[in-house]
């Protein structure tokens, strides 16, 4: 597994199908194979509980007012898959037929807090912090949280990630809120889990580079939605692409969306032009990161997507496959795989050092070099026609022409050092 040339596709089941379980989900592997995508990464799927009380529920949970007692970040029983995507057995038979399509599989970790009614509670001692008067201790959204000052406790989650390595060959984890998790118990588990499954992926949600730069994660993922970006877009991408190489060193997850930035800001296409939201993927898959796949952006999905929403309690959530009939969705489809491929087959895009090139307060530029070769992109962030150098051959572009990049445009270009 080379891990620098992961491309990586979240499935979050309750969105991806009407059904909303894993054996549906199957069946649409080989459409995330055909991506050229090599990562599935199932959000959070362990069984929730159903806790009426709204103590426990999340301010998020509450503001999107589907009723869905459900959470699947607060975890009943780390060892069962939830019934609603189909139980242990339906999780086996997605990661079976996963690896006989070439694909790895990533699970969500909840490991800062816990249910309630987490069986947990009952069967690790010591295992959620309480306060002096002996009531469990609720953290930041409003679960309780497990205390890692238990060596029983830290004991019970090595054995749960190993569990789903030993019985049923997950590749790696995602682990929510990462950073508010010791760095030490990351680093037991990670060690011994290694034992097992060397190349194991580690994703930590978080912007400590300690648990990159330590070796214990392959890969921070904490870095804020296209959505919210704002004009002139080349320096809100500068901005940001500083501030994230501080925390991950090169190690980080780009994304244009995801479960959380869905449900709390809305759709990247209802919010953008689609034609200014394929740049933002032309920039996802040639910075020096490794990019990320929310499920339905590839057929540039305008559906409303919320991670409380089920088959049972919905407004009209979901992906609308029928976007991949569609112009702008066969136009996104067509751009993603053939940005996978240059993602996998150009090995600059893989190892290369990067560096910003300063064009034009419109145009967003940088280089990546590795060895004798040179990757040079510019990506028009206007409506206005730009003059660009030439910087060696195509190798993949839209509206640029005799050295003018036109609206919404961009090139990459190819040279021998």
């Amino acid at each position: 597994m080379d891990k620098n040339k992961l491309i990586i596709y979240q499935i979050n089941p309750r969105m991806f199908t009407h059904m909303g379980n894993l054996r549906e989900a199957k069946k649409l592997l080989p459409h995330i194979k055909s991506l050229g995508v090599n990562v599935a990464y199932l959000f959070a799927i362990c069984k929730e509980d159903d806790s009426k009380d709204r103590k426990f529920w999340s301010r998020r949970q509450k503001k999107s007012k589907l009723n869905n007692p459900k959470n699947p970040y607060r975890i009943s029983d780390y060892f069962s898959i939830d019934e609603e995507f189909g139980g242990n057995e339906q999780l086996k038979e997605f990661i079976d037929e996963a690896h006989k399509l070439g694909l790895y599989v990533m699970m969500d970790l909840v490991y800062f807090h816990c249910s309630p009614t987490a069986k947990i509670i009952n069967e690790v001692p010591d295992s959620v912090v309480r306060k002096e008067n002996g009531e469990i201790d609720l953290g930041e959204w409003n679960f309780p949280k497990l205390n890692y000052k238990s060596r029983a406790l830290r004991d019970y989650l090595i054995r749960n990630m190993l569990y789903y390595i030993i019985e049923y060959g997950v590749d790696g984890y995602r682990c929510d809120v990462g950073d508010i998790v010791p760095l030490d118990f990351w680093k037991e588990a990670v060690f011994e889990i290694k034992k097992i499954k060397p190349d194991v992926v580690m994703l930590n949600e978080g912007s400590n580079p300690d648990y990159v730069q330590s070796g214990t994660f392959d890969f921070n993922y904490y870095w804020k939605p296209f959505v919210l970006a704002t004009k002139p877009y080349s320096q809100f991408f500068k901005s940001h692409h500083s501030n994230f190489e501080q925390t991950t060193k090169e190690k980080g997850i780009y994304f244009v969306e995801n479960h959380d930035s869905v449900t709390d800001d809305g759709r990247a296409e209802t919010i953008f032009n689609s034609l200014l939201c394929d740049l933002f993927y032309v920039y996802l898959f040639t910075v020096n990161g490794t990019p990320l796949i929310y499920c339905g952006e590839e057929i540039a999905d305008k559906n409303e997507h919320n991670m409380f929403a089920n088959k049972d309690h919905n407004k009209g959530y979901g992906i609308d496959w029928s976007n991949a009939l569609l112009p702008h969705g066969k136009r996104r489809l067509a751009l993603i795989k053939k940005l996978a491929y240059l993602r996998k087959t150009e090995d600059c895009l893989a190892y290369g050092d990067f560096s910003w090139i300063d064009v034009d307060d419109k145009i967003l530029s940088f280089e990546r070099i590795y060895k004798n070769e040179k990757i040079t992109v510019f990506i028009n962030f206007s409506t206005m026609v730009k003059n660009i150098n030439k910087c060696g051959s195509s190798i993949l572009s839209r509206n640029y022409k005799n050295g003018k990049l036109s609206k919404y445009g961009f090139i990459i270009f190819k040279e021998t050092l």
